[in-house]
């Protein structure tokens, strides 16, 4: 019995043995195996790759970006021990300039490691419009001449940070330098400048990336003036004198006409290029034109460039009008592209008017007066009584001209006390007056003299002038009444050309 007992303990304590030998296997760590060497992987932006890694233990990935995302479109995964392919996809999100990198880490247990790392594929440097297209010589920015001096907005967007600090010297980008980052509304704002506001041309805004000398332009086109202009209205009533040395131009504000030595000058004229044409048009019947050639015309415009601007001085001059008719005219400058793309006989419309494409391009319309010779010749017939003549007025007083209205101003003076039964004024030059007609008047009228209405159309007769005419008290003013005025006005189908004044006076003794 003793035997079997001693046997019986020595059983159960080689059990024990086991068991304790078991446990302490059983509680002792284990230490998770990782790869040695890190995996290097290049990858476009909308690909996948395939990440195959052994683990010995219960493991998670993780990923250091929010682009590179696992096959659960998270950021991590997590799985059990053993050999393991996970699939890894890029996007395109926050896709800048350049290459970027993320990280893989693999967590067994409390252990991790980078076991991979990805490389997106960058895209390179871009510029986008509000609407998300690209910049380009098809999609530019453009500025008209009616923008000049209201400025243009530009909206962009770059995939860099940037900075505008060059640009074209006919442009100004207000605030400049200005920064901003990418990915943001970017937002600048340009105006071109005065002085180079007529010639259509073209440029470049570079948005550099911050800190290099990388950049993505932004072309600009500014199409330039679509007209002629200058310093001075086109229509602004411009009146040369038959002898083309002086001209005028109504007053806006005091009404009267303000008289300047010729040439006209005009400054600050604006066409678009060197390249255009002077055409010359006279108006032949009230806003009916028709273009003169070199033989014909009486206008004449010399242009002269400015150095260093793009404006002009033109100066307009008129040959000496010997006619007894006024004249108008017109001068169209026109860039030559333009007037070929309008055409030569497409200036006019059906009755002879500027059409609205070449309307734009009056430089000036002006005119000149007539040349009106009822001055050499004026005759009195006096029948039986003492001849007498009239002279002309040579610098007649200011008040004279606005009280009549003309400078062409001649007299008479009769002898005192002298009657005339006949007094007949005639012109010789009247009958070589063509296209148009004369009106005689007559005011104010001496006490009992008479006009007859007779002869009106080719002279001018005066009856029942006494020996005391012209030496009356008038009632109402209570002093010696006025000369007697004739006046001869010239028409024609526009209305008056011109006027002359005959005074007729007594002499006082």
């Amino acid at each position: 019995m003793k035997y079997i007992n001693i046997l019986s303990k020595m059983w159960l304590m080689a059990v024990a043995v086991v068991v304790v030998a078991c446990s302490e296997d059983e509680g002792a760590p284990v230490t998770p195996s990782f790869p040695e060497e890190e995996q290097i992987l290049s990858v476009k932006a909308g690909e996948s790759v395939d990440l195959v890694f052994e683990a010995s233990m219960d493991w998670k990935l993780y990923s250091s970006t929010l682009w590179c995302r696992f096959s659960n479109g998270m950021t991590s995964i997590s799985g059990q021990a053993g050999k393991q392919t996970v699939q890894v996809s890029v996007n395109e999100e926050m896709l800048s300039y350049g290459e970027m990198q993320a990280e893989i880490t693999l967590k067994q247990g409390d252990m991790e490691k980078v076991i991979a790392k990805l490389t997106r594929q960058g895209e390179g440097l871009w510029v986008t419009d509000a609407n998300g297209n690209y910049f380009s010589e098809e999609n530019l920015i453009p500025f008209f001449y009616r923008e000049i001096g209201k400025g243009v907005d530009i909206n962009f967007t770059t995939n860099y940070d940037w900075t505008v600090e060059e640009y074209p010297e006919w442009l100004v980008v207000n605030e400049a330098p200005l920064k901003g980052l990418g990915f943001r509304p970017g937002n600048i704002s340009v105006t071109v400048k005065n002085e180079f506001s007529a010639f259509a041309k073209k440029g470049d805004i570079k948005v550099k990336r911050t800190g290099t000398d990388d950049f993505v332009n932004i072309p600009v086109n500014f199409y330039g003036i679509d007209r002629v202009s200058s310093d001075k209205n086109a229509w602004g009533g411009w009146t040369f004198n038959s002898d083309g040395g002086k001209y005028s131009t109504s007053n806006s504000m005091t009404g009267e006409s303000d008289e300047f030595d010729a040439p006209l000058v005009m400054q600050n004229v604006l066409v678009n290029g060197n390249d255009y044409e002077v055409l010359y048009f006279e108006d032949f019947s009230d806003k009916q034109y028709r273009l003169m050639d070199d033989d014909s015309k009486w206008i004449n415009a010399t242009i002269e460039s400015n150095e260093g601007v793009e404006n002009k001085t033109a100066k307009v001059s008129v040959i000496e009008n010997s006619t007894s008719k006024k004249r108008k005219g017109a001068i169209l400058v026109i860039p030559t592209d333009t007037l070929n793309m309008i055409g030569r006989d497409n200036l006019l419309t059906a009755d002879n008017d500027f059409t609205e494409a070449a309307g734009k391009y009056v430089l000036i319309g002006l005119e000149q007066k007539s040349n009106l010779n009822l001055t050499d010749e004026f005759m009195v017939d006096c029948g039986e009584s003492t001849p007498v003549a009239f002279s002309k007025i040579e610098n007649p007083d200011l008040s004279l001209i606005e009280k009549y209205g003309t400078d062409k101003i001649y007299e008479c003076e009769l002898p005192s006390g002298v009657a005339y039964d006949t007094f007949i004024i005639t012109s010789s030059e009247i009958y070589q007056q063509y296209g148009g007609y004369y009106n005689w008047q007559c005011a104010p009228v001496w006490p009992n003299v008479q006009v007859d209405y007779g002869m009106m159309g080719s002279a001018f007769s005066l009856t029942g002038i006494t020996e005391k005419s012209g030496t009356e008290v008038d009632p109402e003013t209570e002093q010696l009444v006025e000369p007697l005025s004739v006046m001869i006005m010239y028409y024609t189908s526009t209305g008056m050309e011109d006027m002359v004044v005959l005074l007729i006076k007594r002499e006082i003794k």
